[in-house]
């Protein structure tokens, strides 16, 4: 089955916590910045710059780089939570810092996405992953529900 492009590439957008952008391969790519606090404002800028783009009418693929150290609050988890499946088809979290995994698999646990998500250690490992998502046929191995933005 031909993969085809979910969007073009754009420009790049910033927050407090993070910097945005669609790749060349029509991916959403979320960079969280080191030490930052994604908050139920910060949730809601990103939404904003992903309406911007045009992810509401055409969903697209997001790639989530978590910095080694950062905080998602239990409101900004919760926004993030109900709102994901309004511009995402699948959403995937890359990152080694345990103490981060283990904080997402806990609010997963008890908010779970609508959503398909994983967390990958390594980028390629991760959009190979979401490119399973690009075919009119899903994933063959089970999905793990969790979500972050």
């Amino acid at each position: 089955m031909e993969k085809k492009m979910i969007r073009a590439a754009s420009e790049t957008y910033k927050t407090n916590s993070a910097t945005i952008r669609i790749d060349e391969e029509g991916i959403l790519c979320v960079h969280i910045h080191e030490n930052a606090e994604v908050d139920e404002k910060e949730v809601q800028a990103c939404f904003n710059i992903y309406r911007q783009l045009g992810c509401e009418e055409d969903k697209v693929l997001e790639l989530i780089f978590g910095s080694n150290d950062f905080t998602l609050t239990k409101e900004g988890s919760d926004l993030a939570a109900k709102h994901g499946k309004d511009f995402f088809i699948a959403c995937a979290l890359i990152t080694t810092n345990l103490a981060v995994r283990l904080v997402f698999n806990f609010y997963t646990k008890i908010q779970p996405p609508d959503i398909p998500f994983r967390m990958f250690k390594s980028e390629a490992e991760a959009r190979a992953w979401l490119n399973e998502f690009r075919s009119d046929t899903p994933p063959k191995k089970s999905l793990k529900k969790n979500f972050l933005f």
